[in-house]
């Protein structure tokens, strides 16, 4: 866009008034395959500008999709800004973000235009070819896609930032069974091109959810209760994002919805317990430059040694907490303001082996999560799990389904009692805050206790 090149700062120049402006350009490809039948194909690009105006503590925002409308949507935010202000009870702050200049973009070896719409639809029709290895398979979902996400930030204290994202993403959902159901699914990607398909191929993708599933029909059903659990990285991941993460956006902690409001400095989770917010973390799905409002994106500590140490924070609520902002201000486009959002979460490594973590004389193994429900105010989840396991005198026996863990988030934290030698970060997606943005998480494998849901 000429826009990029061509924009005067002078326009931002309000008085008693701080505005930033968001120029975005973004190419999304996707192809997805139901069933044999190719379900959806787009190749589509949009562009636009977003305002920000902040006035006595008061927020204006205003976008639009023609760039060549920028200084009606500029003087439109500070009105807004203005006019909201006087009728405003909020608390005032202010902020004083630091002057930045930059320009960065990450690498890619083989890039969305090097590849063609109809190569990536083949690779969606690959995924399903992987899946279909039996005779059970009763439904597949598969889908090839990327984005390519170029933005210009720019504010009236004189920042001018430049970033560039490339992430391709590949999904298979594979449905088996003979009377009951049972579904498998895979995923891969990040901020990379599609050398990543020569890590694992689409028909390998393909297979592993398929043989996921029919593992599962062979599953039995597991009785409910307290018990010792194992977590691997994948539910480990899930649970340090919702149950944790969440209750870490200061946005949430200023509404009186977490638990951990007021407990900055206490400990409140087991020795060794290490927990961060990473966007610099190489090559993940959550992982970029600056945030959206021209903040360098740095790695934060939540959790050092079971020691609640940091929320995360946007410029709006580290300055009402009087603290540093964590470069966590995300938007999902340029029609959205920039809300508190986690990047790469993930627990630190530990010094226990996965045969030392699994040297109990009962408990379970589980592998993988479906998601859940989440209570942040009150420190409750509850997650559907994948695969789950007996352990039975330090070994692995009988597979598991249906299988659901509960509880509170601050009890499972404090029950810690290893943590796992190993490490890894491979749970690409999208986190919903009233708008999406990708993120990833992960850590290594843990023992702890929790509510088992089963029969």
């Amino acid at each position: 866009m000429d826009i990029f090149e061509s924009f005067n700062i002078d326009n931002l120049k309000f008085p008693d008034c701080f505005v930033d402006i968001r120029f975005q350009k973004r190419s999304n490809n996707i192809a997805n395959v139901q069933n044999s039948e190719l379900e959806e194909v787009s190749s589509n690009s949009q562009a636009g500008v977003g305002v920000r105006a902040l006035v006595n503590g008061a927020w204006g925002f205003s976008s639009t999709n023609n760039t060549q409308d920028v200084q009606r949507c500029i003087d439109s935010a500070y009105r807004i800004a203005v006019a909201t202000a006087r009728g405003s009870k909020r608390e005032n702050f202010e902020i004083n973000p630091p002057l930045l200049r930059g320009r960065s973009e990450n690498k890619v070896k083989i890039g969305p235009d090097d590849v063609s719409l109809e190569e990536k639809i083949e690779y969606a029709y690959e995924i399903e070819k992987g899946a279909k290895i039996n005779g059970l398979v009763k439904n597949t979902s598969t889908a090839c896609s990327d984005s390519t996400n170029e933005q210009l930030y720019i504010n009236s204290n004189g920042s001018e930032i430049y970033e560039k994202t490339t992430r391709v993403y590949l999904r298979a959902v594979s449905t088996c069974g003979n009377g009951s159901l049972q579904m498998g699914y895979e995923v891969m990607g990040g901020t990379r091109g599609y050398e990543i398909l020569k890590e694992k191929s689409p028909a390998e993708l393909g297979k592993e959810a398929t043989e996921k599933s029919l593992r599962l029909l062979k599953a039995k059903k597991v009785s409910g209760g307290e018990k010792t659990v194992v977590l691997d990285p994948k539910i480990l991941g899930v649970f340090v994002h919702e149950a944790l993460g969440h209750a870490c956006e200061a946005d949430i902690v200023l509404q009186g919805d977490s638990v951990l409001e007021g407990r900055l400095g206490e400990k409140i989770a087991a020795d060794g317990v290490n927990v961060y917010d990473d966007p610099t973390f190489p090559e993940k799905n959550g992982t970029y430059f600056y945030d959206d409002e021209g903040i360098n994106a740095e790695k934060t500590c939540l959790l050092k040694d079971g020691v609640l140490t940091s929320y995360l924070h946007n410029l709006e609520t580290a300055s009402r907490f009087k603290a540093k902002p964590t470069g966590n201000g995300r938007a999902q486009s340029f029609s959205s303001r920039p809300l508190v959002r986690m990047s790469n979460v993930y627990m630190g490594s530990g010094d226990y082996s996965f045969e030392e973590l699994i040297d109990i004389k009962d408990g379970l193994y589980v592998k993988g999560g479906r998601g859940g429900q989440v209570d942040t105010a009150k420190g409750l989840f509850t997650f559907g799990c994948e695969e789950v396991y007996e352990i039975k005198n330090g070994e692995i026996g009988n597979l598991f389904r249906d299988v659901s863990l509960s509880g509170s988030t601050l009890e499972i934290l404090n029950n810690i009692e290893g943590i796992g030698k190993d490490f890894d970060i491979g749970s690409p997606g999208s986190c919903g805050k009233g708008q999406y943005v990708p993120v990833d998480d992960g850590g290594p494998h843990i023992r702890t206790r929790a509510l088992v849901g089963g029969e």
